[in-house]
């Protein structure tokens, strides 16, 4: 049998997401406690089916399949743009470059996954929005990117981030992605021993100056981020 801590985002109205901390990127996310946790032995064994699919080896998780509640953040849970993101005790366990290595290899899976969504559509379906309130699926990008270089910013002085930021809204949705996530990955790579396991409150950028960050929460969110808009992406284009 298959155990694993959960950690648990909890909104004022009762909306929840699970994190699976030890499975970067898998996730819940439903309007109950009960049931993100009911959905997650399936987003745990679907997790394990990606790495697979993308020749990363691992283990095919038994039935039953064991949940623990290890931690729980109330308040607040980042649904929504702007919204702050718990820190849990495993987030400032100080992170090893090798550690980041994996992070970055399986976020390196989800860009594969997203661009093979939307690498051949035409510009009226990446244009095309559900209602007047809903993102276009080029507008979905261009967040995901610019939501990774924020990441980043969470643990950088803003003097220190790259250059190519400046005005990347003007380049095109593809080449914008692929410099985002490659001077991204780079400044990360830069980050020092000290910064690694430090927990910064970065009053820049954010309506949050008291929430804090440290590299293993920036990068865990990094990836689930990118993740969550696959989906979502998936939902638009109608795409199981």
């Amino acid at each position: 049998m298959a155990d694993y801590a959960v950690y648990l985002e909890l909104g004022a109205a009762g909306e929840c997401m699970a994190h699976l901390l030890d499975l970067p990127g898998c996730f819940t996310r439903a309007e109950s406690q009960e049931k993100a946790l009911a959905i997650l032995p399936t987003a745990i064994r679907a997790y394990h089916t990606w790495l697979r699919e993308h020749d990363e080896e691992t283990f095919e998780p038994t039935d039953p399949i064991s949940l623990h509640v290890a931690e729980t953040s109330t308040g607040f849970v980042p649904f929504w743009r702007g919204s702050r993101a718990a820190l849990f005790a495993p987030d400032c366990v100080p992170m090893s470059r090798d550690e980041m290595e994996v992070y970055f290899r399986r976020a390196g899976y989800a860009r594969a996954d997203l661009l093979a969504l939307v690498r051949n559509l035409s510009d009226e379906m990446l244009d095309r929005r559900a209602n007047a309130d809903a993102m276009g699926i080029r507008e979905i990008l261009r967040h995901v990117g610019n939501a990774e270089e924020w990441y980043v910013s969470r643990l950088v002085d803003p003097k220190t981030l790259p250059s190519e930021w400046a005005n990347d809204q003007e380049l095109p949705i593809f080449e914008f992605l692929e410099m985002e996530r490659r001077t991204a990955l780079a400044r990360l790579r830069q980050l020092t021993d000290e910064e690694l396991g430090a927990v910064f409150y970065p009053a820049h950028f954010t309506k949050h100056p008291d929430e804090p960050w440290t590299a293993r929460k920036a990068l865990r969110r990094f990836l689930e981020h990118e993740r969550e808009h696959i989906e979502h992406i998936c939902q638009v284009r109608g795409v199981a």
